[in-house]
């Protein structure tokens, strides 16, 4: 297999958000194939700037980034306006595919105007099922629409789909989707860093509680355990920040609870090493159904314990050492916790279920099936 795939969406270059991270290792599940990946991304970190820009983020990938819009006018040209993705097909004139990563439905169907007659492929990676966004009443029923047109009508605007779970790939069936969770590369040097020192049996929680997580019933059932049985460290947000969202108004912080803000993506995965579980809650819907936690891709890759809710598919990869809860009863999680406290710690050991190289023969029988439809 020859020829480029430029991947484009609101993710951010080259391993900032968990977006980054889904479409990069896709990236080296296509390059297995013989593929060149070509990545257009967003920049939230410079003032808004016209055009595109190459970065050099020595991963071996060509990437570029636009600007991340702010503006109204800003929001309808990154939607609608195709000249990015056109600058960049000349550039790369023998791309086979544009693959969006969970695009608006509009900017889908602008592509697929842009494109099909030029014998390119308009693939589209879907992730999530999301309706929710801050901001105006008019951006927020612009996005619940933008969702259900995507979960209802996606299948007959692409011609190839990627899917990160197993409801989706059922709500999509008749279009063949390629089911990938989120990958990771166990080659990579992240997943053999030295583990940090610690003092007691240590639980790890690491993602955004304003997004999904129930970071305040975690600390609920935190606070049953036996003082000082276990240490829990919160990665992704400081306890300043907790505090002044909703949850952490109403929810006290228990002792031997430690806070590190925002980590680089190496020094997550060093913290979910280093615990000796790993745990986060999500309440049963649509949207976390729908999605795939990559946080539970990652501990488990880790070879760390898990605790978690039975939401999603983790519950299809989950092995002795998980415990996949029904709910997120305090009750349960604490009981969950006190279990992990008596066990004796198993062998620890990277595990592939996740590393894209398992799933090379499933991309290249996809691949083949798209690439021979008739356009």
């Amino acid at each position: 297999m020859t020829g480029t795939v430029i991947c484009m969406g609101n993710f951010e270059l080259p391993d900032r958000n968990a977006a980054s991270h889904r479409v990069v290792n896709n990236g080296k599940l296509f390059r297995a194939l013989g593929l060149r990946t070509v990545f257009l991304g967003v920049c939230r970190g410079e003032r808004y700037f016209d055009g595109i820009v190459q970065r050099d983020y020595g991963t071996g990938f060509d990437m570029f980034e636009q600007s991340y819009p702010f503006t109204a006018r800003q929001w309808a040209e990154e939607i609608f306006d195709m000249r990015h993705l056109r600058e960049l097909v000349r550039r790369y004139p023998d791309t086979v595919a544009i693959l969006l990563y969970n695009t608006q439905y509009a900017t889908l169907l602008a592509a697929k105007k842009a494109f099909s007659g030029r014998g390119i492929r308009v693939l589209y990676d879907c992730t999530e099922w999301n309706g929710f966004t801050e901001g105006s009443p008019l951006k927020k029923a612009v996005k619940a629409l933008d969702s259900r047109l995507i979960e209802r009508f996606l299948p007959s605007a692409c011609d190839g789909l990627i899917v990160v779970s197993e409801r989706m790939r059922r709500r999509y069936e008749k279009k063949e989707p390629l089911l990938l969770p989120p990958l990771v590369d166990t080659q990579d040097a992240i997943w053999r860093q030295a583990p940090l020192q610690k003092e007691r049996f240590t639980f790890c929680y690491a993602g955004d509680p304003s997004n999904k997580d129930r970071l305040d019933l975690l600390l609920t059932a935190f606070a049953r355990l036996p003082a000082g049985a276990a240490a829990l460290r919160v990665v992704g947000v400081s306890r300043e920040e907790y505090a002044g969202g909703e949850a952490g108004a109403e929810t006290p912080v228990p002792e031997h609870v430690r806070f590190t803000g925002r980590l680089s993506h190496a020094e997550t995965v060093r913290e979910m090493q280093s615990a000796d579980c790993f745990i986060f809650l999500r309440e049963p819907s649509r949207r976390n159904s729908a999605g795939f936690p990559t946080k539970f891709a990652e501990a488990y890759t880790c070879g760390v314990p898990v605790i978690t809710t039975a939401v999603s598919d983790v519950a299809r990869y989950a092995d002795g050492t998980c415990l996949v809860l029904p709910d997120v009863s305090p009750e349960g999680v604490a009981a969950a916790m006190t279990e992990l406290l008596s066990r004796q710690p198993g062998p620890r050991g990277t595990r592939a279920a996740f590393d894209y190289r398992s799933y090379v023969d499933a991309c290249r029988q996809w691949w083949e099936r798209i690439s021979w439809k008739e356009g």
